[in-house]
C-alpha cells in the first residue's frame, strides 16, 4: 500500500460488504491492518480514535470494524456500545473485532464479535476476514 488508509468519502464508494473500518491510533499497526485488508481484497477506512471511527461506521456502513481497545477520544468498549445502540433501520449491524494486549478480563463485556490478539500474526486477520465477509476474487 503507497499511501496511509483513509476516508473515501471524497472519492467513488466501494461497496458496504467489502469494506472494513480500522479504528486505532497506532500508525504502524493501521498500516499493517490495512495492507493485510487490502491484500485480501477488501476496501479499508482508516480512524484515528474512536468518535472518528463512529462517524465513519455511520456514514458508511462498512461490513466489519477491527478496533483497539485502548484508544483517545473514545475507547474500542465505548466505541462499540455506541455502535450497538444505534442500529439503523435497514442496515444490518457490523461485525467488530476488538483488537488488544490487554487480558481476557478488560475484553469480555465489550459486545465485540471477536477478539483479535496484538501483536497479531497475519493469518489470525485473514482468518478473521475469511469468517466475517467471506473470500473475495483477490483472497488466495
Amino acid at each position: 500500500m503507497s499511501q496511509r488508509p483513509t476516508d473515501t468519502s471524497a472519492q467513488e464508494q466501494p461497496p458496504a460488504s467489502g469494506l472494513v473500518l480500522i479504528a486505532e491510533d497506532d500508525e504502524p499497526i493501521a498500516l499493517a491492518l490495512a495492507m493485510i485488508v487490502e491484500d485480501e481484497g477488501y476496501y479499508v477506512l482508516h480512524a484515528n480514535n474512536g468518535q472518528e471511527a463512529l462517524d465513519m461506521a455511520l456514514r458508511h456502513h462498512p461490513a466489519l470494524i477491527i478496533t483497539d481497545l485502548m484508544m483517545p477520544r473514545m475507547n474500542g468498549a465505548q466505541l462499540i456500545a455506541a455502535l450497538r445502540s444505534s442500529g439503523t433501520a435497514g442496515t444490518p449491524a457490523p461485525r467488530i473485532v476488538i483488537m488488544t494486549a490487554a487480558a481476557s478480563s478488560y475484553v469480555q463485556d465489550t459486545g465485540a464479535d471477536a477478539l483479535l490478539r496484538k501483536p497479531f500474526d497475519i493469518r489470525d486477520v485473514e482468518q478473521l476476514l475469511r469468517r466475517f465477509l467471506g473470500s473475495t476474487s483477490a483472497s488466495k
